[in-house]
């Protein structure tokens, strides 16, 4: 009978796209300033949309604007169907990042723990300032991916399907129990937050917690104001430096990847509820 209710791809992107065209209109509303961020940034720039075999969209915004968000999305938003969740509000939930869920909809990661109230969503990062100092920044990204290494361990439905080693999942697995029973994946993600927020007012800064890690860090003139570019029929805000930061990212950004790295990077099923 769920199979009745399977959502397909571009069912997905439509879904995407309704929430983030929400998400402009309560920025809009809360004066709070977001760019396109990471693939969808791409998309808009080389395909003023999706990248075709893309199946996300990220949003990026200063950590004061973030925090904003977190706080007037779900008062502000005249779609009940809409709901941000992130580890202040949402039980088990495991990124240090936000995502805004379509509430009618069930998503199912394979690979990961299940999060109460996940559905199809958009992922919200925080960007943090950084110290203008080469080495401050390795220690900060050293600790970061100790504590999300740390996370991973958490996050993963079933360690042993992605630990062959022995040795390691005599390590892991009590690792998992004591996050899990003790909460203490919570204080992890609660440091996360404190390595963006101890610096302000320097030159530089990156989305700390995005997947791409040292290739996040940006001067702060790349987000000093913003262009608007078409995504799917619709103008967002993407940040003035944008060419130099996809260029970062992605290399020579224009050029179509080869037919084989043409897929999606996520492993999900998702279903109407």
């Amino acid at each position: 009978m769920k199979e009745n209710h399977k959502i397909t791809l571009d069912e997905q992107k439509k879904i995407q796209l309704s929430i983030l065209i929400e998400v402009k209109k309560v920025c809009d509303k809360c004066n709070i300033n977001y760019y396109l961020g990471g693939g969808t940034l791409l998309g808009a720039i080389r395909h003023s949309g999706y990248i075709p075999w893309d199946d996300d969209i990220d949003i990026m915004m200063l950590r004061t604007d973030y925090e904003k968000l977190l706080e007037n999305f779900n008062k502000k938003t005249e779609n009940s169907n809409y709901k941000l969740i992130s580890y202040k509000n949402t039980k088990n939930y495991y990124y240090p990042f936000a995502k805004i869920v379509d509430l009618r909809t069930e998503l199912i990661e394979s690979a990961y723990k299940p999060i109460e109230e996940m559905g199809i969503y958009i992922d919200i990062f925080p960007i943090d300032f950084l110290p203008d100092n080469d080495k401050k920044i390795q220690k900060i990204y050293k600790k970061y991916k100790v504590l999300e290494r740390i996370l991973g361990i958490y996050r993963i439905d079933k360690v042993d399907k992605i630990t062959k080693n022995r040795f390691k999942l005599i390590l892991k697995k009590p690792i998992r129990y004591i996050l899990e029973k003790l909460r203490l994946y919570k204080l992890i993600l609660k440091s996360i937050d404190a390595i963006g927020k101890k610096y302000n007012g320097t030159n530089t800064v990156a989305c700390i917690s995005g997947r791409y890690f040292e290739k996040e860090i940006m001067p702060k003139a790349y987000i000093d104001s913003y262009v608007l570019a078409n995504f799917e029929g619709n103008k967002f805000k993407i940040p003035v430096g944008y060419d130099e930061y996809l260029a970062k990212h992605y290399g020579e950004y224009m050029k179509l990847p080869p037919k084989e790295k043409q897929i999606a990077d996520h492993e999900n099923v998702a279903y109407w509820k």
